[in-house]
């Protein structure tokens, strides 16, 4: 079995100067290994609008700005296990009717450089991340937000030149 710190190693040492294209490759492969999914997406805030960057198996947004919002200003996980749940956040809801989701587990994801938002995952039956190991992914999470700092930092230098 890959240990957590495993999984952070490889996630950092996939960061390159692609502005974190092989970061996202790493973190698909993490989280269908620790927490299945059918749809996935790295949603954050950049100057005050929401960034979608898909993971797996998505094909459009799965997160409403609505989600990603309340996430990023209370940096908790936050779990609907079925779709009822998601009434708080209209837009979510209204995304994962029309892409057939039905639970959705949102990790908060939180940089040094002011990048915030969340690691969505999805299924498309209930209670899919009920027994989910939060003590292993909330690492992941956390990591994921300083390594897209450090991937737009390494992208800005790479245009400065």
């Amino acid at each position: 079995m890959v240990s957590v710190e495993q999984d952070l190693l490889h996630l950092v040492s996939a960061v390159r100067t692609g502005g974190g294209e092989g970061m996202r490759q790493a973190l698909s492969a993490i989280l269908g290994a620790v927490a299945p999914f059918d749809r996935a997406e790295i949603a954050f805030l950049r100057e005050g609008e929401v960034v979608h960057w898909a993971l797996g198996g998505t094909r459009g947004p799965v997160a409403g700005d609505d989600l990603v919002r309340h996430v990023a200003a209370h940096p908790v996980s936050v779990r609907v296990d079925h779709r009822e749940e998601a009434e708080p956040f209209p837009s979510t809801a209204e995304r994962m009717d029309a892409q057939g989701l039905a639970s959705l587990l949102a990790l908060p994801i939180n940089g040094e450089g002011g990048i915030e938002g969340a690691i969505v995952l999805a299924r498309s039956y209930g209670w899919a991340f009920a027994g989910a190991p939060l003590r292993r992914l909330r690492p992941i999470a956390v990591m994921t937000g300083l390594l897209l700092d450090v991937a737009q930092q390494l992208r800005a230098g790479r245009r400065r030149r």
